[in-house]
Order: structure tokens, then C-alpha cells, then sequence
């Protein structure tokens, strides 16, 4: 049964004098400067109350909360218009089933596509309480964010935000000496470093401008270390790393991709630095050669801006990783400083991985392991290892024996298993 109390109006000078208190206060708890959040606008013209006010962005998860709103405060509500920059929802009345003058109650609007966001209810005549709630919780939710820190903002995204483990550093990756060689070169020392390489910049240019890479790009097989990688590079460098899972980043809303990824590398930015990963980038920015959708080329559009252009991130790296070099689009590659390719690992680094994982074994053990696992990448390694010990886990249950180191044959058994499979 409707509150009949909450569906009485309430006259206009009362209803902005209650906005701005509760907005005032909201502001003032989050502890912001009175000018950090724009008041809504509220005005009474030609018969029309309405409220606007701005919103720092809106996405999918934001329409969301939203529409839970919309739906706590609101009884009979329904979908004027969704999608393409501009969402609608139309007040039904008390009445569900009574459709004349419909249009004169509340409507709910939200607007933009990638800039210029903002929302408006509108009402011919005055709002009643609930009509009033529900402008305060919409303006509170859509400003929320500005009083967040920058990695929750991340993780609403979708993105994973790691911090220092000590666990994981150069020791934990076998082999690959001379892409480390190449990663501490053109990452970690322009990272540890940055004073000189800006002060050799200043000392050659007219002009300054940056030397340290702004974006590397990681090439190679799946399971060679690439993500494992980045978070040692972080790790070394003592800042966070962004990882940014692709389908963190595609919407099947128009333009909200390319929303959510301008947000990543601002979020990223304003943390201080970071380094920003982005996993099988080949799916987010294909070639233009190729019969790309409008919303695919909007991304690319972003990303290309970001890395290398007035919108270009200061604090962070960017570092992306293919097993697909030649679906990236060229424009995008050009916006990479270096390349680094990451090659299955050798005979000699999977002896060393099969060490990491199974240290129990010999060295010879490890080498004939290694001979028998050519083609495999460092990760099946692991899977592998892995399933050997499941299976000596399952004999020593099996035969009540208490636990004990696998027996090379395990491992023997296991790699020949994969490979048949592989």
C-alpha cells in the first residue's frame, strides 16, 4: 500500500530548501570542499519542476545502482528510452492502468556518451517526498566515486589492483636472461630512475619532453610469464599494477567501453603511478583493417590518445600483452617503444622451471624432463607438475600412507601425457 503521505507535493521553495541541505551535508560528511561537488540545478518554469546536475561519468554498473534506486523510491515506473548515450525512465502515476497525462509525471533522464554527463528529473507541478528522495540518493550515488579512492574506483571497473608481495620477484621466472636483460633497461631503471633520464632530455631538446617509455608491448606464446612478469616489475619498482582483464573493459553498451578505459588510465593516474596491464590487448584494439565495429574503433580511438598524445597518462606505464602480434592495428603498435618478445623456454630453462616446481628432483631428472617436454610453455610446466602431484596425493589416500615426496616417474608419466595432448 503507497505511502499517501510521501505522494502529497510538496511546494517548491520547501523542496530546494530540503536539497540543499542534504546535499550540504553530504558533502560536508565526505569531508569535501563546498565547491569540490556542483549543486543541483532546481528550477519551477512554465509549470515544470525540475532538478539537474552534472555526474563525473556514467556506465553500466552506475545505471545499475541506478535503476535499484529508481525502483526503491519510485512504485509504478518503466523504460522510456535506453541506450546511445541517453536512458529514460517514466513515472507511471499511482495508477497503473491509467494513461492520460502520463508524460505530466516524473521523468528521470540521464545523459552522455562519453563527456558532458548529467541527469535531470522533470515533473509538471511540484515533486512529491519519495520524488524528492530519490533525486537526493541519485545525486548521492553518481558523485560518490569523487570521494573514493582511486583503486576502488579500479576494482568497480573490473580491474585486479596488486600491491607489493615479496613472494614473487626475479627468482620465481627461470631462464628468459635476456628478457629480463631488456625488461630492466627499458622499465625498471627509467622507473627507479627518472631524474636522469629527465635530465639527460633536458640537457639534448630544444624543448623538453620525456624520454622514459610510456608503453611496452609483451609478445609471445600463452603461458610463457608475461602477467607473472609485470607483476615482478611492479613488485621491484614498489608500485601498484593495474591489471586490466579484457572483458573488464568490453560492454555490449554503445560508447561504454571506451568510457570505462578512459576511467582505468585516470583512476591509474590519479593513484600517483602504476603500472597499467593490459591482457590480450589484440581483442581490445584489432587491426582497422579488418571489418571493425564503430564501438571497437571508439576503444582503439582511447588507447591511442592515452598512450601517445595530449591525453597521454604522466605517472603510469603501460605495458600490453599479445600472443597475437599480427591482429594489432599498426597505428597502435607504433604507439609502443619497444617490443618484447617472449619465446618458449629452452631446454636449459625447463630443466630450471621443472627445478622451481619440483626441487626435490635431481638435476638430470630435471634435464630429462626438459627433453621430453619440448614445445611446452613455463605455465603447462607448472600444470603439469601440478598433476603430478594429484596424482602421488591420490596414491598415498588410497593406500593410507602419510605424505611423502612424488616420485620422478610421476612427473615422467605426467609430461608424457601432456605432450601427446599438446
Amino acid at each position: 500500500m503507497p505511502d499517501i503521505a510521501a505522494m502529497e507535493t510538496i511546494a517548491y521553495d520547501s523542496m530546494k530548501e530540503q536539497i540543499h541541505k542534504e546535499i550540504g551535508a553530504y558533502i560536508h560528511s565526505k569531508k569535501l570542499k563546498a565547491d569540490a561537488m556542483p549543486f543541483p540545478e532546481i528550477t519551477f518554469e512554465k509549470g515544470v519542476s525540475r532538478i539537474s546536475f552534472p555526474m563525473p561519468f556514467l556506465n553500466e554498473i552506475l545505471l545499475a545502482q541506478f535503476v535499484a534506486i529508481i525502483k526503491a523510491h519510485i512504485e509504478y515506473v518503466r523504460i522510456h528510452s535506453f541506450g546511445d548515450g541517453y536512458y529514460a525512465f517514466q513515472s507511471l502515476g499511482r495508477n497503473l492502468f491509467k494513461s492520460e497525462n502520463i508524460l505530466d509525471n516524473l521523468k528521470i533522464e540521464f545523459f552522455g556518451l562519453t563527456t558532458n554527463f548529467k541527469a535531470e528529473l522533470s515533473k509538471k507541478g511540484n515533486f512529491c517526498q519519495d520524488e524528492i528522495n530519490v533525486a537526493i540518493a541519485l545525486y548521492k550515488t553518481a558523485h560518490s566515486s569523487e570521494s573514493e579512492d582511486p583503486a576502488t574506483t579500479l576494482r568497480k571497473l573490473g580491474a585486479t589492483v596488486y600491491v607489493e608481495n615479496s613472494a614473487i620477484d626475479w627468482s620465481y621466472i627461470a631462464g628468459y636472461e635476456e628478457v629480463k636483460r631488456r625488461i630492466r633497461e627499458s622499465i625498471i631503471l627509467p622507473l627507479k630512475n627518472p631524474g636522469m633520464y629527465d635530465n639527460i632530455a633536458r640537457l639534448t631538446r630544444k624543448t623538453f619532453e620525456s624520454n622514459r617509455p610510456r608503453a611496452i608491448l609483451f609478445e609471445g606464446s600463452p603461458g610463457v610469464g608475461k602477467t607473472t612478469v609485470a607483476r615482478i616489475i611492479a613488485n621491484d619498482v614498489k608500485i601498484p599494477l593495474v591489471y586490466v582483464p579484457i572483458e573488464s573493459i568490453m560492454s555490449k553498451w554503445y560508447g561504454q567501453s571506451s568510457q570505462n578505459l578512459s576511467q582505468i588510465f585516470e583512476s591509474a593516474d590519479e593513484m600517483g603511478g602504476a603500472i597499467i596491464f593490459l591482457d590480450e590487448i589484440d581483442a581490445l584494439a584489432p587491426s582497422r583493417d579488418a571489418n571493425m565495429f564503430e564501438a571497437t574503433r571508439r576503444v582503439l580511438s582511447v588507447l591511442l590518445r592515452k598512450l601517445d598524445g595530449l591525453d597521454a597518462a604522466s605517472t603510469t606505464i603501460t605495458i600490453g600483452a599479445t600472443n597475437r602480434m599480427h591482429d594489432l592495428d599498426h597505428a597502435l603498435i607504433s604507439r609502443f617503444d619497444q617490443t618484447i618478445h617472449f619465446p618458449l623456454p629452452n631446454a636449459q630453462e625447463r630443466a630450471a622451471i621443472f627445478g622451481n616446481y619440483a626441487q626435490h628432483l635431481s638435476q638430470a631428472e630435471c634435464e630429462e624432463l626438459a627433453s621430453l617436454s619440448e614445445g611446452l610453455s613455463g605455465r603447462t610446466i607448472k600444470d603439469v607438475c601440478e598433476f603430478a602431484e594429484r596424482r602421488w596425493a591420490r596414491m598415498l589416500i588410497v593406500k593410507n600412507l602419510p605424505a611423502s615426496l612424488p616420485e620422478f616417474k610421476y612427473y615422467k608419466h605426467s609430461v608424457k601425457m601432456w605432450s601427446e595432448k599438446e
